[in-house]
């Protein structure tokens, strides 16, 4: 059996807006145009702290603030338009599905459970470090005794990439995330689904 272990801001959840509001309340970082976030969005997550002037040893007290305000407002973010179906498709195929990711395990687990997505995944694994997504991807290998080798990991961003590279699992990397197309082919993932449904091309399930 396959898994497709899949991670949540970006891919599964649509939460830019969200998360960059919460960021201007944590950092006072002023105003961002939309072409300036454009050309962030580019980059990985150290380069744009570098840029925004964020010294890296604020990062975790931030990251735990700003997940305890997402949970306040969880509610407004919903899944990306395609993703419920696609999500049910895969599973209705046989793939073993998991969530990994930056964000809390409550925040995930409270966004599936809002939106009937939960029964699908027998597994959700939050709080990995945003800079070592790879150590954590370890870990998720070892607890559900996987063979990387049957694994995919799908993520939005640059760090979702390289995490599953250097874990001897597949990237696939998606392009309606935080991370641009351009940016992430760099990278070579396994595969760069353009919406949501091309998930099942990439992997013969259902029908497109």
């Amino acid at each position: 059996m396959k898994t497709l272990i899949f991670d949540f801001d970006g891919t599964l959840a649509d939460s830019f807006e969200l998360a960059l509001e919460i960021a201007h309340e944590l950092m006072d970082l002023g105003q961002l145009d939309g072409a300036e976030i454009a050309r962030l969005r580019g980059m990985p997550p150290a380069k744009i702290m570098r840029e925004l002037h964020i010294p890296l040893t604020r990062v975790p007290r931030l990251l735990i603030k700003g997940r305890q305000k997402m949970h306040t407002r969880i509610a407004e973010v919903h899944p990306f338009p395609g993703i419920p179906d696609t999500v049910r498709k895969l599973h209705a195929d046989g793939y073993h599905l998991l969530v990994m990711s930056s964000n809390s395990e409550r925040n995930v687990r409270t966004f599936l459970r809002a939106n009937d997505l939960e029964l699908y995944f027998d597994g959700v694994y939050g709080g990995a470090a945003i800079f070592n997504k790879s150590s954590a991807l370890r870990k998720v290998l070892r607890r559900n005794r996987l063979d990387a080798a049957d694994c995919f990991y799908i993520g939005d961003e640059v760090r979702d990439v390289i995490a599953a590279a250097k874990t001897g699992v597949e990237p696939v990397a998606v392009a309606w995330g935080y991370q641009t197309a351009e940016a992430l082919t760099k990278y070579h993932p396994f595969a760069l689904a353009k919406r949501p449904a091309d998930l099942l091309r990439i992997f013969g399930a259902g029908k497109v």
